[in-house]
């Protein structure tokens, strides 16, 4: 398996949004192997986007199809591969 496949960056996410906070959103679809919830430097808080790798390729197609443009707790998601 290619490092990239499984691979989804997330956006739309609030500047309160943690790596488990996101986990929980998409676990649903499959197996997660990470998790990143990218900070800005100096604050260390969300800069709205992140990555999620789930271990199978077809569970992060299937977490995109279900949570792209999706709306939860503020959150609008936009999901690609």
């Amino acid at each position: 398996m290619a490092s990239d496949e499984g691979k989804l960056f997330i956006g739309g996410l609030s500047f309160d949004t943690n790596e488990q906070n996101l986990e929980q959103l998409f676990s649903p679809y499959g197996d997660i192997a990470e998790v990143v919830v990218v900070k800005d430097r100096e604050t260390q808080r969300s800069r709205g986007f992140g990555f999620i790798t789930y271990r199978r390729p077809e569970d992060a197609k299937d977490a995109m199809r279900a949570m792209n443009g999706e709306v939860s707790g503020g959150q609008s998601f936009l999901a690609a591969l």
